[in-house]
């Protein structure tokens, strides 16, 4: 028998009678991890419906000419909400905090469209405060929720929906259209993105409804060091050493670089050491790839480069089409929302598009069935606002160019404006 596979052999023998002797000891930590989300799932949920939640409504003055940078300073605004919940483990496991989070939804019932922020009642104040600073002559208004009006159980015999959550088509780092992008730098004409939504939305007739939400959470800047790694890599240059804000993460990264080390050590001739700082010291000589990009590429470079300038929340966005049956019109209902996602994509950096682990289709067998499912589910995660999983990532200026009030560019009659200017009586009014 080789020498190799005999201590192969040899090594599993010991391994399988050691285990077997201290099995009381390696258990409990294979099953700690199962148990550890098994009871953070648990005291999540239960957080999650110990919140008490405001659903605001959103009215600005006909008259504004603001544009979607003042939406973008909103958001740098509540910011401020980011790791304000969660400081000890005793948060984590035994009350299961769950970090802030905002719902920012356009929503149109039979062609009257309404904007709404759904917040905390906690963060209401941070909230208001920040349209306030940018919108002074804005209207707020506590309103009932407008999804208890329609049943849990469509599709049904009344009901049909379509539904989907969006997802990224690449990575976080790569941007989006923003605002900046619709305005014409020679003219200065402005094309307010919000206008393809709201004019869309107003062509509803009676009976259906279009429900879009932007689910915003503040996040840190792992993101950032993510996409610095992208821009490294495109450029030819060495990537940045991943950091393990756990402690025992990078303890287990630490020994398996060490084991993978031995293992190479021992069954090749090749000094992995030598390899390695062979490597380190041509990428180290090598010229940037900067200089033969081309015009395309450093474009693409410096986008990522200024969307990572800016603070990122982690999003979720979801929308579905509603409608009594006898009128149910999906090409309409899905033309309105995918058209206006769609111009926030481009070919060389990123897109929005349906996720096919949510959206409202099945095929092959149990169409019917699966498709019911589908739609309650769908609609469920929208009337409690939750986010499906981790959410991807886009700045503050993504951010704004999604959902932002109309501007004065927007002509349709249906978008929701302030009709009169309030103001204070004035002093020495006799009562």
């Amino acid at each position: 028998m080789p020498s190799f596979l005999y201590i192969v052999i040899e090594s599993l023998k010991e391994s399988v009678v050691f285990f077997y002797n201290y099995w009381w000891f390696f258990t409990p930590l294979m099953l700690w991890p199962i148990f550890q989300l098994a009871w953070v799932n648990y005291a999540q949920e239960k957080y999650f419906r110990s919140i008490k939640w405001n659903l605001l409504e959103i009215k600005i003055p006909k008259e504004i000419e603001k544009r979607p940078k003042t939406m973008e300073e909103f958001f740098s605004g509540i910011y401020s909400s980011h790791d304000v919940i969660i400081d000890t483990l005793y948060d984590v496991y035994l009350e299961g905090a769950l970090d802030v989070w905002f719902s920012l939804e356009i929503v149109s019932i039979e062609g009257d469209v309404h904007f709404y922020i759904r917040t905390p009642i906690k963060s209401r104040a941070i909230i208001e405060a920040q349209i306030y600073a940018q919108y002074p002559d804005a209207e707020i208004k506590e309103v009932e929720d407008y999804v208890t009006d329609i049943p849990d159980d469509i599709p049904s015999k009344d009901y049909e929906m379509w539904g989907t959550d969006m997802t990224l088509g690449k990575e976080d780092a790569y941007p989006l259209r923003t605002y900046k992008e619709f305005e014409d730098s020679a003219s200065g004409e402005f094309v307010d993105p919000i206008s393809n939504i709201v004019e869309g939305v107003s062509k509803l007739g009676k009976g259906e409804q279009i429900w879009m939400q932007v689910l915003i959470r503040a996040t840190g800047d792992e993101w950032k060091q993510e996409a610095d790694n992208i821009v490294l890599d495109l450029i030819g240059r060495k990537k940045k050493k991943k950091a393990f804000s756990n402690p025992l993460a990078f303890i287990i990264s630490e020994i398996a670089d060490i084991g993978r080390y031995i293992i190479f050590g021992l069954f090749s001739a090749v000094n992995p050491l030598e390899e390695s700082e062979k490597k380190e010291t041509k990428e180290e000589e090598s010229i940037s790839l900067m200089l033969h990009l081309s015009p395309g590429e450093k474009d693409i470079v410096t986008a990522i480069d200024n969307s990572t300038k800016k603070p990122g929340f982690e999003t979720d966005i979801r929308w579905v089409y509603l409608a009594k049956r006898d009128i149910f019109d999906k090409p309409k209902g899905c033309g309105i929302c995918f058209s206006y996602f769609a111009q926030f994509g481009s070919q060389d950096l990123n897109y929005l598009y349906p996720n096919s682990k949510t959206k409202t289709s099945a095929y092959y067998f149990l169409t019917e069935f699966r498709l019911a499912i589908r739609k309650r589910k769908i609609l469920r995660k929208y009337k409690r606002r939750e986010f499906d999983e981790k959410g991807y990532v886009l700045n503050v200026e993504e951010l704004a160019t999604i959902f932002h009030f109309p501007t004065i560019e927007v002509k349709a009659p249906v978008a929701p404006r302030v009709e009169a200017k309030k103001g204070k009586p004035p002093a020495g009014l006799p009562i």
